[in-house]
């Protein structure tokens, strides 16, 4: 039996891609028969202690305003790992910021820290890093590190040129529940779209995240009015800073009648169920889990052309469409050409769920988790 804990800036009920792998990661543990703790930040409306399905979760104090939190966080959190001593042998570290630094400051003896950045790019954790105080202090406790388990070669060569390259990096990727992620029958897909309040008689484009300029919505509106769909209805999932002016962007015009925002929701898997197609025009991603999820539930993908995405999707043409991120006449062409072509939607829906079912099933995830613990600890 493993004993991991597993360190996480916010988790369950926060709704979030981290949190879902975080999720996914200590359940699977937990039903093999090891322990797991997750640990996280408190806030007013959680419990200090609580358990999930046979998982410990742990909240500790994260007072102050700004960046002050988070320090705070840092040292409550190594604090109360220190006072666990060894009961753990391995600290599953969620991004390279407080999570890694905690498990690096918190741990003992031959405790094994292993960190998994999220993402690459602009928005992803190096970038932080770099862009936050204490940047040089930050690297060398980074170095401190067992193992760095990355999604894709670009986040890999970044921890390179950020001076991290003496720790060993493992490529293991995000999972997906296929018992929870699942192609509907048309009776429940009709079902659903009655639940949801979605039209019966369109094709449901969907899309879902946050609501924020790295997801790029703006440019799918953009998009759709351009590509001016009478037959097809859009449906945005997630919520977010950018609500109001996307809101405010669709009450006239072409798109008018055509979106529904559904705002952010723990059942994303009945949405995609509901749906006939995902589009993310992303301007960053590490590997998706939406992606993942409906892919699972053989929806075929219209996504910008980022590593992380072309790495689940197998390239342009094999479970979708790659498109050049910020440009929404592309964007508007791939859907437009899914919208008109059921016959390829099945094709490359079908396409997605095998490849899937091969490749990211949160059962073979978990299982190459503990190959590298194994590993660390031999």
């Amino acid at each position: 039996m493993k004993r991991v804990l597993i360190v996480s800036a916010t988790f369950l009920p926060v709704l979030g891609g981290t949190q879902r792998q975080c999720w996914l990661l200590a359940r699977e543990l937990h039903r093999r028969g090891h322990e797991v703790v997750v640990l996280t930040r408190g806030g007013k409306d959680a419990p200090a202690d609580e358990l999930r399905e046979g998982v410990a979760v742990r909240r500790t104090p994260a007072l102050g305003p700004g960046h002050m939190q988070s320090i705070m966080w840092t040292l409550t959190a190594a604090a109360w790992l220190r006072h666990q001593g060894r009961r753990f042998e391995v600290l599953q570290c969620y991004q390279l910021l407080s999570p890694a630094h905690i498990g690096i400051l918190g741990r003992s003896g031959r405790q094994a820290v292993v960190v998994r950045p999220a993402c690459s790019g602009p928005y992803g954790d190096v970038a932080e890093a770099r862009r936050l105080p204490l940047t040089g202090i930050r690297r060398l406790l980074l170095q401190r590190a067992d193992a760095f388990v990355t999604l894709t070669p670009a986040i890999e060569a970044e921890l390179v040129e950020f001076g991290l390259g003496t720790v060993p990096c493992h490529r293991i990727p995000n999972g997906v529940d296929l018992m929870a992620f699942a192609p509907a029958a048309d009776a429940e897909r009709r079902a659903l779209r009655a639940r949801l309040g979605l039209p019966e008689d369109r094709v449901v484009c969907a899309f879902v995240g946050r609501l924020t300029p790295q997801k790029d919505p703006a440019l799918l509106l953009e998009a759709w009015a351009i590509g001016h769909w009478p037959q097809a209805h859009l449906v945005l999932v997630g919520d977010g800073p950018l609500r109001p002016r996307l809101e405010a962007s669709v009450t006239s015009g072409p798109t008018r009648g055509q979106v529904t925002f559904a705002g952010a929701t723990a059942d994303v898997a009945s949405y995609l169920k509901a749906a006939d197609l995902l589009v993310l025009p992303s301007l960053a991603e590490g590997m998706s889990n939406v992606i993942l999820e409906a892919m699972a539930c053989g929806l075929p993908i219209v996504a910008t052309d980022l590593i992380g995405n072309r790495e689940v999707m197998g390239g342009d043409g094999q479970a979708g469409r790659l498109v050049p991120p910020g440009d929404p006449a592309a964007l508007a062409e791939a859907v437009g050409m899914l919208l008109r072509t059921p016959t390829l939607r099945d094709k490359l829906g079908g396409a997605a769920r095998a490849m899937v079912a091969e490749r990211f099933d949160i059962q073979r995830v978990v299982t190459q988790y503990l190959s590298l613990y194994a590993m660390l600890h031999s």
